[in-house]
C-alpha cells in the first residue's frame, strides 16, 4: 500500500529543523602545491552557505560531464509488480521530481539503512532503493540538467565537490544539525530532540572569537519557535534569526556578517515535492545578488544539501561513525579564488566549518568536526579572480503554487478530481510583491501521449501579486505546469494525478 503524503506541518517541521586534506585538481590536471602561505591573510572575509534539500549527487550530476555518475548499464532490482518479467530497471532521466511528487521517500534512518544493502566488513551494496514500494522507481529517477540551470552552470563555472557525504544515515534534522554542530548527540530522527541534550554550534564559536553571523531563513519566525534552532545560538541572539530578504539588504546596506547561512521559503527548498527549477530560479537569484555586491571578491559560497531524501547514489560510503556516513550529496563552492574543475576529496557539510575553522583560526567544534577536510585547497588565493558567474534563468520574481495557504503545497489529486491552484509573485527575498500585477501565461506540459485537456486555462491574472486558478486533468501522469508573467516573473510546477511511486516516469527531453 503507498503510504500517504507527508503532512504540510510535518514537512515544515523538519523543514525548519532542518578526511584528511589532499591535494586537488581538475580532472586530468596534476595536483598542485598548497596555494596559500601559512600566516598570510587570505582575501576570503565572508562564508556564505545556501543548504537546500532532499537530493543525492546522481539524482543532480549523475550524468555530468567528467564526474564519478551513474555508471553505464547501472540497474536495480524491478519494483513494477505489473510487468513481473522484468528482472531490473535503469535509472530514469525525468522531469523535474517526477517519481516523487508525492514526497513520500523514505529517508528515515531504518530506511535508508535498508536501501543502502550494508554488509559487515564490505560496507554498503547501494542497491535496494527500488525494493520498498513506497520508494519504487521514485528513488531512482534523476534530474535533468535543463531543470537546475543555475546549479549545473554554477558547477561547470567553478568548483564541484564530487566525494561529499551526508553525515549521518538519517533525515534531515540530524544531519542539518552535524552541519552546524558537528554532531546530533545521537539523535537520529525529525522531531524535536529533548532540552536535555546540549549543543556547541558554529555559533557559539564564531561569537566567542567575536566573529558575526546570521541565519536567514525564508519561512515565517513562527514556524521556527519552538525548534531546535533557537537551542543553536547564543543567548541573546535570537534577533540574528532572520529572513532571507535581510540576506539581501545586508548585502546591498554593506552589513553581511562574516558568516550567512541562508536557508529557503516553502516552494523553494527543492524538497519534494517542490519544484527543483523553482528553487533553482532562487538560487540564481541569490548568487547573483552575491555576485554583483560589493562582497564578491571576499566571498566564498558554499551551496549545499542537507541529505538525500532517500533517493539513490551509487558511490559506497565510508563508515566513519556509528552513525555514517550516508549519501553523497551535491556541493558546489563559487568563489573569484575556487579552483575551476571536480575536486575529489572525500568531504562532508562538516567541511565548511572545518574551512572557518582553518580560516578565523577556531577551534574545532569536536573529533569529528577535526578530522574533516578544511576545503583550503580547493581555493587558490594567487590565480587570477574568476568573474562573476553567467547564470541562464535568473527571473526577477518567481512564481511559486501553493495549496489552500502559501505554507502548503499543491496535493495530489486523483484523474478528473478538481484542484485550486494559489500563484504568487515573490522577491528574491521570498516576500509577496504586491506592486506586480499583470496577465500569467500558462503552459501546461502533459505526459507523453496525452492531449492537453481543452479546457485548461491558458492565462490567469496577478492581482497584487496573488492568483488562483482551477484546474481538472482528466487522465493519470504527471503534468509539467510552467508560468510567465509581468516583468519577466517565471514559475514552474510539476503535478501528479494518480500516480504511484512505482509507476516509471516518461523520460525527459
Amino acid at each position: 500500500m503507498v503510504r500517504a503524503p507527508r503532512p504540510r506541518m510535518a514537512r515544515l517541521a523538519a523543514f525548519a529543523l532542518a578526511i584528511v586534506a589532499g591535494g586537488w585538481a581538475p580532472s586530468g590536471a596534476a595536483v598542485r602545491p598548497a596555494a596559500h602561505r601559512p600566516g598570510a591573510p587570505a582575501p576570503i572575509q565572508h562564508v556564505i552557505e545556501i543548504m537546500l534539500e532532499n537530493h543525492t549527487f546522481d539524482n543532480l550530476f549523475g550524468h555530468f560531464p567528467g564526474a564519478d555518475g551513474v555508471p553505464q548499464g547501472a540497474t536495480l532490482p524491478n519494483p513494477v509488480v505489473t510487468t513481473p518479467a522484468l528482472p531490473a530497471v535503469h535509472p530514469v532521466v525525468a522531469s523535474a521530481n517526477e517519481g516523487d511528487v508525492l514526497g513520500v521517500i523514505d529517508n528515515s534512518r531504518a530506511g535508508e539503512l535498508a536501501a543502502m544493502d550494508g554488509h559487515p566488513g564490505s560496507g554498503y551494496r547501494m542497491d535496494r532503493y527500488t525494493l520498498h514500494r513506497q520508494d519504487g522507481m521514485a528513488a531512482i529517477t534523476l534530474t535533468p540538467p535543463a531543470d537546475d540551470p543555475n546549479l549545473q552552470a554554477l558547477a561547470r563555472q567553478y568548483t564541484l565537490a564530487e566525494r561529499n557525504f551526508q553525515p549521518a544515515i538519517a533525515p534531515t534534522q540530524p544531519n542539518v544539525l552535524y552541519a552546524l554542530a558537528a554532531t546530533a548527540n545521537g539523535w537520529m530522527v525529525n522531531a524535536t530532540p529533548p532540552p536535555q541534550l546540549g549543543w556547541h554550534s558554529i555559533f557559539d564559536a564564531l561569537t566567542r572569537a567575536h566573529r558575526s553571523w546570521r541565519i536567514y531563513y525564508g519561512v515565517p519566525p513562527s514556524v521556527l519557535q519552538g525548534s531546535v534552532w533557537y537551542r543553536l545560538i547564543p543567548p541573546g541572539t535570537a534577533p540574528d534569526i532572520t529572513g532571507t530578504g535581510a540576506f539581501l539588504g545586508d548585502l546591498r546596506g554593506g552589513a553581511l556578517p562574516d558568516f550567512s547561512l541562508v536557508r529557503p521559503g516553502v516552494g523553494y527548498s527543492q524538497e519534494p515535492p517542490e519544484d527543483v527549477q523553482e528553487g533553482d530560479a532562487w538560487l540564481g537569484q541569490l548568487v547573483e545578488a552575491v555576485a554583483h555586491s560589493r562582497y564578491w571578491r571576499s566571498t566564498a559560497l558554499f551551496i549545499t544539501y542537507d541529505e538525500g531524501g532517500g533517493f539513490w547514489d551509487h558511490v559506497q560510503p565510508p563508515v566513519v561513525t556509528r552513525y555514517g556516513y550516508g549519501t553523497r550529496t551535491p556541493m558546489v563552492m563559487v568563489s573569484p579564488w575556487a579552483r575551476r574543475g571536480l575536486d575529489p576529496r572525500t568531504t562532508t557539510n562538516l567541511s565548511v566549518l572545518a574551512f572557518m575553522a582553518h580560516l578565523w583560526r577556531l577551534a574545532a567544534l569536536d573529533q569529528l568536526a577535526a578530522r574533516q577536510d578544511t576545503l583550503a585547497s580547493a581555493f587558490d588565493y594567487r590565480q587570477r579572480p574568476l568573474p562573476p558567474p553567467r547564470l541562464p534563468t535568473v527571473p526577477p520574481r518567481t512564481l511559486v503554487f501553493t495549496g489552500a495557504t502559501p505554507l502548503s503545497d499543491p496535493p495530489p489529486v486523483a484523474p478528473g478530481q478538481g484542484l485550486v491552484l494559489h500563484l504568487r509573485a515573490n522577491t528574491a527575498g521570498l516576500a509577496l510583491d504586491r506592486g506586480l500585477s499583470g496577465p500569467v501565461a500558462l503552459r501546461l506540459v502533459p505526459p507523453a501521449g496525452t492531449p492537453v485537456p481543452a479546457h485548461f486555462p491558458v492565462a490567469v491574472r496577478l492581482t497584487r501579486g496573488e492568483a488562483t486558478l482551477a484546474v481538472r486533468l482528466p487522465l493519470r501522469g504527471y503534468y509539467r505546469l510552467l508560468a510567465a508573467g509581468p516583468g519577466g516573473s517565471r514559475g514552474w510546477l510539476t503535478l501528479d494525478v494518480g500516480v504511484t511511486p512505482e509507476t516509471v516516469p516518461a523520460p525527459a527531453g
